[in-house]
């Protein structure tokens, strides 16, 4: 059956099906977003359908305790899949215990109840969508959560001078900081990695059947926000993903990042979000959401201290080898000259981490031509800031706040089923 477009199905039904691709803190904030504004506007006003709502979510976390898990009992990672149970459930009391983080130095410390219960779903129920779905029976969830692929695999980077980066966690991190090109999946199988070196074995991964199905029903497809590299494109690397959105009748919209993330969008603009994802899959989007507000200046100040204070270490730690390497005697000249001339590159990104200008995402409408490419750019207030902890210590950061997101979006589908109204 042709899915119904977006237009009808809101003249029809006054509710919209969204599908949301995504992953991490991200696909979070906005399914906390939607949540919140369909639990508020319960009357006519109320345009979203949440419980028919999807949500697609990448499975290639390898770090923390999902990593940990991945490698002891060789499951999919479930730690985003976790997250959004916990935003989506209605079950405050007990999806608070799913939260939990144990905190001892043993074996359990680190690992949520949440990652180590849909591990030990999976192992009872005989495969991961099962496991999900007993966990939102009982955690009185809204709405579906569904992994993007149901194949085991690690996530990729190629970068530009051709260096392939293996691992999720490892991405972000990698000292080698030349941008990165593309990403694509390798199969892993009794937990371990089948690749060549220099990345030709690219594994086709299978779309998850359930996700396809729920973008072709979709009457709005919603991509982001998320990491881009990390977050977004190990959805749209799937073949069979980029094609049911090629073929879905739904609008199309792409939220992009607030803010640029080190060693994945250094220095990004919105055109240049937008042409990444463009470059990994050719879909039409009719709409780009971005935020026109700046962050406060001290919180800009901290993202530019944090980036300085990762590219001096960097630099820190390939001169303390270099200086070991010489010191022993232990490698040929030329060797020490490579890693001089990866220190001078470094140092001269350093200039540009430091400018303020370039930590948060922005929209130059006079440099920036979108609509040339047939979108609509929507700008709007969409900002929080908040307090984050990460290795242990507090950090103001800069986040989309989910009620703001929302109501930008439902002004968006609004806005396009006037646009599509038979005159």
């Amino acid at each position: 059956m042709k899915p119904e477009s977006a237009s009808n199905a809101l003249r029809n039904t006054n509710k919209l099906r969204l599908a949301c691709i995504g992953g991490g803190s991200g696909l979070s904030a906005l399914l906390s977003g939607i949540k919140h504004y369909a639990d508020t506007n319960l009357g006519d006003d109320n345009i979203i359908n949440l419980d028919n709502l999807a949500a697609i979510v990448t499975v290639s976390d390898d770090g923390g305790s999902s990593g940990r898990l991945v490698e002891e009992f060789d499951v999919l990672p479930p730690g985003d899949i976790r997250r959004l149970l916990f935003t989506l459930s209605d079950a405050d009391e007990l999806a608070g215990l799913f939260e939990y983080r144990f905190s001892s130095n043993g074996e359990l410390g680190g690992h949520t109840i949440g990652n180590i219960l849909l591990t030990a779903l999976t192992e009872l129920k005989g495969n991961f969508p099962k496991a999900i779905q007993a966990a939102s029976r009982f955690l009185a969830v809204r709405g579906r959560i569904i992994p993007v692929t149901l194949d085991y695999t690690v996530l990729c980077a190629e970068l530009a001078d051709g260096e392939i980066v293996r691992g999720e966690s490892t991405i972000p991190k990698r000292e080698n900081r030349e941008p990165i090109k593309r990403v694509f999946f390798e199969r892993r199988e009794n937990g371990k990695t089948h690749h060549r070196e220099d990345g030709s074995e690219i594994y086709e991964c299978q779309a998850h059947e359930e996700a396809i199905e729920a973008l072709l029903n979709a009457d709005v497809i919603i991509i982001g926000p998320g990491s881009l590299y990390t977050s977004i494109m190990p959805n749209l690397v799937i073949k069979g993903i980029v094609d049911a959105i090629q073929r879905s009748n739904a609008m199309k919209i792409y939220v992009c990042n607030v803010m640029t993330q080190p060693g994945e969008t250094d220095g990004y603009a919105v055109t240049d979000h937008v042409d990444a994802l463009l470059d990994h899959a050719k879909i039409k989007l009719q709409y780009v959401l971005v935020n026109n507000q700046p962050a406060p200046t001290e919180v800009i100040q901290e993202y530019v201290r944090q980036e300085l204070l990762a590219q001096l270490t960097r630099i820190r730690s390939l001169s303390e080898d270099g200086l070991s390497m010489l010191y022993e005697n232990k490698a040929h000249p030329m060797d020490v000259m490579n890693l001089a001339k990866h220190i001078s590159l470094l140092s001269a990104e350093t200039m540009l981490v430091a400018d303020a200008s370039k930590v948060q995402v922005s929209y130059n409408p006079e440099r920036e031509n979108l609509k040339a490419e047939g979108m609509t750019v929507v700008e709007a207030d969409l900002i929080r800031d908040m307090v984050v902890k990460e290795g242990g210590v507090e950090m103001n950061v800069i986040r989309h706040a989910p009620e703001k997101l929302v109501c930008s979006l439902v002004k968006i589908m609004r806005h396009h089923e006037k646009l599509n109204e038979p005159r």
